[in-house]
């Protein structure tokens, strides 16, 4: 009788193991320690020209130099929450909403290139203080640009979106599952 028991209670506790759902609080883990990963990113030029022609000095004073600047569109995967994640283990799918896609600077060349440059004989050359106040020029103009043009967010921000879903259904697909891919809305 005592064997009944034993076998019984072991079926019951195997039949309870078995009912249990999946545990995905690791795969969440390790995709949100991935904290801000960036989908795709640009290069654009800038060109910055400086004329001085003033009436008391002889000659023209013409510069134009240009330098590359990059722009990246990121998710912040820290702040996705487990109610992000659905999982669905009867058809072996999953409903992931990730945050939005964000567009950054993310930085610039520091030399500037000469592009053209013609300065009569008897004007000066520009210095590294002038190149300077070139480069921080052409820098707000660029900003205000992106502000403005909203084409370069929405290339870089689609093209991640993209670049994103396909990364994320593969990652699911590895573990089994098909995956459905949303954003939030910025």
């Amino acid at each position: 009788m005592m064997k009944i028991a034993t076998i019984v209670c072991m079926c019951a506790m195997m039949l309870l193991c078995s009912c249990s759902k999946p545990d995905h609080s690791a795969l969440l883990e390790e995709i949100k320690s991935a904290d801000k990963m960036v989908f795709a990113s640009m290069a654009i030029t800038k060109t910055v020209k400086s004329e001085r022609t003033a009436w008391y000095k002889v000659g023209k004073r013409i510069a134009v130099y240009s330098y590359d600047t990059y722009m990246q569109a990121y998710i912040d995967l820290s702040e996705l929450q487990p109610e992000d994640v659905k999982f669905d283990d009867n058809a072996k799918t999953v409903r992931i909403t990730l945050p939005a896609v964000e567009t950054e600077l993310a930085g610039r060349d520091m030399p500037m290139r000469k592009e053209y440059e013609n300065i009569g004989p008897l004007r000066s050359n520009l210095d590294s203080k002038e190149r300077a106040e070139m480069k921080e020029l052409a820098n707000r103009s660029l900003k205000k640009e992106i502000e403005e043009n909203t084409a370069f967010n929405r290339q870089l921000t689609e093209t991640a979106k993209r670049k994103a879903r396909q990364y994320f259904k593969t990652i699911f697909e590895a573990n089994g599952y098909t995956a459905s891919v949303d954003f939030k809305a910025y």
